[in-house]
This record gives structure tokens, C-alpha cells and sequence, in this order.
């Protein structure tokens, strides 16, 4: 059994500890050893749990902590930049990534999933769907057919990515957003909540409404 440690112990990482726990609680269930340890997080902010109902601790912070062999990490951290930044970092000092898909997502088998790619509960992930690295996928949301999401996509819960769509790296879809099918949205690109896209969006724009239109950033 690996020991889990979970980068950012924000509201992101507080979830991702209860979909670890169920990921456990499903293979017991199925009378098989549960994956994980759990064994903290890590939070460059030791008190970032304060007020906050939890069974485990902030072990240290990210550059304090000591890799060792039997650990796996997930980043739970909100911001795709500082995600890809710290677990770049993470991986030269030699960590190793882990995914967590929750047992009530679905995925097609012919999908594929990146390294240390979040699939929360409910989520959809379709036909020959693609999910890159260090992807979240938040609840109730769906990736259809043939949709590829670049790396360190950031999808928020009810969103509907439909078939043949393809998103850049580093894109944060708003909640309950959508793509109309066979949508190219560039890198960097903001959809905010609600927001349908009809179009292709260049690189780094952010955008509003239905159809979903430029807006300063």
C-alpha cells in the first residue's frame, strides 16, 4: 500500500481527501486492500486546516517535506499554473504522481487519462475522450466523444464539453459552462460560468456570456 499525500489543503485538497477515502472504501468493499495510506498534506501554510473539520494534518510545507520511496502525491492546488509549477518541481526532487478518479465517475474504456488527472464524482468521461496531464474534472461535469482537454485543464462542476471539442493547456471552464460540438479553444483561455462558446478562442482571452464573447481580463 502506497502512503498519499496530497498537495494544498485548501478546499480542492480537503476534497480530494474524500475521494481518496471512498476510492479506499470501494476496493474494501470489494474485499480487496484499499489503495492508499493517507497520510497528509502538504501546505506551505501550516495552518491552512484551522477551523476546518478534518482527520488529517498539514505534515509540512511542500519544499520541506522528505520524499520517500513507498509515497505518492496528488496537487489538489486550484491555480493550473502554480499546479504544473509545483509538481514539476516535486518531480525533480524525484516524486511520483498519482490520479484519482472517484467510483461514481464514469469512464469509457476507450478514454485516456493523463498522470494525476482528478475525476470527481459523477463526472463523464466519454468515447475515446482524452484527458491530459494534471487535468480536474469537477462533479456532474462531462467530457463527450472524441473531446481533448490539453494539460492542467481546470473543468468546474455541471459543465458539458461536448463531442470533438478541443481545449488548449491551462483552460478554466466556469460551473454549469458549455462547448457546442467541435469547439477549438486556444491555451490559457478563461470561460466564465455560464458561458456557452459557439466559436474558437484565440490564446488567453477570457470570456462571458451566450454565445460566450471577449471581456477585459
Amino acid at each position: 500500500m502506497k502512503n498519499l499525500l496530497i498537495i494544498g489543503a485548501g478546499g480542492c485538497g480537503r476534497e480530494v481527501l474524500q475521494w481518496a477515502k471512498d476510492v479506499n472504501t470501494a476496493l474494501i468493499r470489494e474485499g480487496k486492500q484499499p489503495r492508499w495510506n493517507i497520510k497528509g498534506f502538504l501546505d506551505d501554510n501550516p495552518r491552512a486546516l484551522d477551523g476546518k473539520k478534518c482527520d488529517i494534518c498539514v505534515l509540512s510545507s511542500v519544499d520541506d517535506y522528505e520524499i520517500s520511496e513507498n509515497d505518492e502525491f496528488i496537487c489538489s492546488i486550484g491555480s493550473s499554473v502554480i499546479r504544473e509549477r509545483v509538481m514539476d518541481k516535486m518531480k525533480e526532487r524525484g516524486a511520483a504522481f498519482t490520479g484519482i478518479v472517484h467510483p461514481t465517475a464514469i469512464v469509457a474504456d476507450s478514454a485516456v487519462l493523463g498522470e494525476a488527472v482528478i475525476i470527481y464524482p459523477f463526472a463523464l468521461i466519454s468515447d475515446n475522450a482524452v484527458i491530459g496531464d494534471g487535468c480536474i474534472v469537477n462533479m456532474y461535469s462531462s467530457i463527450a466523444h472524441d473531446s481533448k482537454l490539453g494539460r492542467y485543464c481546470t473543468i468546474s462542476a455541471h459543465c458539458d464539453v461536448t463531442g470533438m471539442c478541443t481545449l488548449g493547456e491551462h483552460v478554466f471552464m466556469g460551473t454549469t459552462s458549455n462547448l457546442v460540438p467541435s469547439s477549438r479553444v486556444g491555451n490559457h483561455v478563461y470561460i466564465c460560468a455560464g458561458s456557452t462558446v459557439m466559436t474558437r478562442l484565440r490564446d488567453g482571452v477570457k470570456v462571458l456570456g451566450c454565445p460566450a464573447r471577449k471581456v477585459a481580463l
